[in-house]
């Protein structure tokens, strides 16, 4: 096999892995919707305890006797990080339980867009022309989105989802600043994070039913855990602009799965605003994309 035949037999094999961390990400909403009795913060620390039972024997395995050192090496940048993703942890939750699932998705799928203008006034990097185009138009989608939710009622929903892209973008730009060391550990203490948060404040305690606990183990795991690995993985053989657009696959596969698990039909207006994001996002990911093919090998902003 040549250079060349081998390089494109990895490019495959990385868009094959991140087409998987997609599906595996698109399933949150659908699996939570089949919870039947626990609150949101039991399920926020079966998912975030979750999360650590994957990543530690993960992290383990990659760095052996190593593994302490992998934690103290993401410094203040991996703990920033993993502060802003254990508030993206539980706010997505809540949002989950408080509006639809395409709401939540719709909004999150921001993150991308607003984590470049955070990166533009903390890192100072550039911010293209077609972000501020891609922002102006997700704005209209989300104008959008909030008048779904005042007509439905679930404005709390919008408010907590919105939270959850801020953080989530906000960890992005952290680990970003911070790409020189490997953030898996980091991810790994925002479970630790949010799951002691949960388990202090759970109001109805800890003790759910096995088949509650078997669903919210599967967020962490499947959704959470095989996700990050995945994409670590991905963005070796694949540029990070081309990770991160076939990362918002999640923003119609999620709404799809939860349409078809539970009946879960989004209205007219959040499929219109979801659309405008959708189309919005996705464009500034083409323009990534020509760009730089060779963009720099982290968890993409762009």
């Amino acid at each position: 096999m040549t250079a060349g035949q081998a390089e494109a037999a990895a490019y495959r094999l990385g868009l094959s892995i991140m087409f998987a961390s997609t599906l595996f990400t698109s399933i949150a909403g659908v699996v939570l919707r089949l919870i039947e009795e626990a609150d949101g913060w039991q399920v926020l620390f079966y998912r975030s305890g979750a999360l650590v039972v994957t990543l530690v024997p993960y992290i383990a395995w990659r760095y052996g006797a190593g593994a302490g050192a992998a934690f103290r090496a993401v410094g203040r940048n991996g703990l920033v990080a993993a502060v802003c993703l254990a508030g993206a942890f539980s706010l997505f939750i809540f949002a989950l339980l408080e509006t639809t699932v395409a709401n939540v998705v719709f909004t999150v799928g921001l993150s991308p867009l607003f984590a470049a203008v955070f990166a533009w006034v903390v890192l100072r990097e550039a911010l293209a022309r077609s972000t501020f185009v891609a922002i102006a138009a997700s704005v209209a989608g989300i104008g959008l989105l909030v008048g779904d939710g005042l007509v439905s009622g679930t404005v709390l929903g919008n408010l907590l989802a919105l939270g959850a892209c801020l953080c989530y973008s906000a960890a992005l730009v952290a680990m970003r600043k911070g790409q020189s060391v490997d953030m898996i550990p980091a991810v790994c203490l925002a479970g630790l994070l949010a799951a002691a948060v949960a388990a202090l404040a759970a109001p109805a305690g800890l003790a759910v039913s096995g088949r509650d606990l078997g669903l919210a183990a599967t967020l962490g795991v499947v959704q959470l855990g095989f996700q990050y690995i995945l994409l670590t993985l991905a963005i070796r053989h694949v540029p990070a602009a081309e990770v991160a657009l076939i990362g918002r696959a999640s923003l119609v596969l999620a709404p799809i799965w939860v349409w078809l698990g539970v009946g879960e039909v989004p209205s007219a207006l959040t499929l219109a605003g979801g659309t405008v994001i959708f189309l919005a996002i996705t464009s500034h990911g083409v323009v990534a994309i020509r760009r730089s093919r060779a963009a720099p090998q982290t968890i993409a902003i762009d």
